[in-house]
């Protein structure tokens, strides 16, 4: 029942934008082999990590934040292959719906997708400028920059579960305490340190909320 439940609210949020359907329509045999060999390429031991989305996070990011270009290489190298494997069901599988129709709550879902979203990003447009400035970058995740970057995706994340109105207004303080935490630690005019962290935030917030204009102009 609270499957159902939870499975037809996020129809009403986002079943008019076609991904209702393809969220059903996943091959969920091939998903879970392409999901077991990106867990093996990053020594993820969790088999169903749409349930625990903020430690499949925090594995995922660490590989980056603590082990410089070699990290983010080969987490970028785990992720294509994952797509490469996922073939056209890619875009049936990586869908809130689709996590939400396995008994995953659109929280979570959410969360999960989203850092899929984001390694888009970090492995397309954002990979080279990571790569240039890849010591005070990975620098910004340790720490108390680190929690800092933690606390303010979380609140951001908790808040607009929680009243979606606010998500848009809330989105601009997301971003800039991210711009931020990377400024601060890449220096006053690292430009694209600062628009690699808004985008980052940004793929993000618009997994959930692609309505917001929200805009990196750094």
């Amino acid at each position: 029942m609270w499957r159902d439940q939870s499975l037809s609210l996020l129809v009403l949020i986002i079943g008019f934008s076609g991904v209702l359907s393809g969220g059903l329509d996943c091959d969920s045999t091939v998903y879970m082999e392409c999901q077991a060999d990106l867990n093996k390429a990053l020594s993820i031991a969790d088999p169903q990590p749409w349930f625990d989305p903020e430690n499949f996070r925090k594995e995922v990011e660490t590989y980056y934040q603590n082990q410089g270009e070699t990290g983010i290489r080969k987490v970028c190298k785990a992720f294509r292959e994952f797509k490469v494997c996922m073939g056209d069901q890619y875009a049936n599988c990586m869908s809130p719906v689709h996590f939400v129709s396995v008994s995953a709550n659109p929280f979570n879902a959410y969360q999960f997708v989203g850092l899929f979203n984001q390694m888009h990003f970090v492995c397309g447009a954002g990979l080279q400028t990571y790569l240039s400035n890849e010591g005070c970058m990975s620098q910004t995740w340790k720490g108390d920059s680190g929690q800092t970057l933690r606390q303010c995706r979380l609140d951001y994340e908790v808040t607009s579960d929680v009243d979606a109105t606010q998500a848009c207004t809330l989105a601009n303080k997301y971003l800039i305490c991210f711009e931020t935490q990377f400024k601060n630690n890449c220096g006053d005019k690292s430009n694209d340190s600062q628009f690699w962290a808004c985008e980052y935030s940004r793929v993000n917030i618009f997994t959930r909320f692609p309505q917001c204009a929200a805009r990196c102009v750094c």
